[in-house]
């Protein structure tokens, strides 16, 4: 599965979770869905239960995607999501390089399957089932993607 950043498996249930991590500004939902709908059209992906697009200032996330995805069901604000993490840093989300913003969410993804949910404020990883979906599971990083 090298299509993709990561890939999130849980034992027993295969494939929870593909993350395509960009360290680019969102424009907007809809274009987060155009964005998803090429790398669906472009390869062949895994069946999943989700699919997160991570960007710079939002993370988009959808259920069980389709071919022709629409809007995604739920969204966050990166700087938010990920502040506990910048905050050991000490360095803005907005100056990291390619490298270190797929670092920041591979940590980010780490924490979840080890079930810690950060307190952003926003629910959305409970809400969408995300949280419990990828618990006990692991993370494989795509070199190739």
């Amino acid at each position: 599965m090298s299509e993709v950043d990561f890939t999130v498996e849980k034992p027993g249930r295969g494939i929870q979770l593909l993350v395509e991590a960009r360290n680019t500004p969102a424009r907007s939902p809809e274009w987060a869905a155009r964005f998803l709908r090429n790398i669906l059209a472009r390869v062949q992906i895994q069946p999943t239960e989700y699919f997160l697009l991570a960007l710079r200032d939002h993370l988009y996330l959808w259920r069980r995607p389709v071919a022709e995805p629409g809007n995604p069901d739920f969204e966050a604000d990166t700087a938010s999501e990920l502040q506990t993490y910048l905050s050991r840093l000490n360095i803005p989300l907005d100056t990291l390089g390619k490298s270190g913003f797929e670092m920041l969410i591979q940590a980010w993804l780490e924490d979840l399957v080890d079930g810690i949910v950060p307190e952003s404020g926003n629910p959305w990883l409970v809400e969408s089932g995300l949280a419990d979906s990828v618990r006990n599971g692991y993370v494989r990083l795509n070199l190739a993607a």
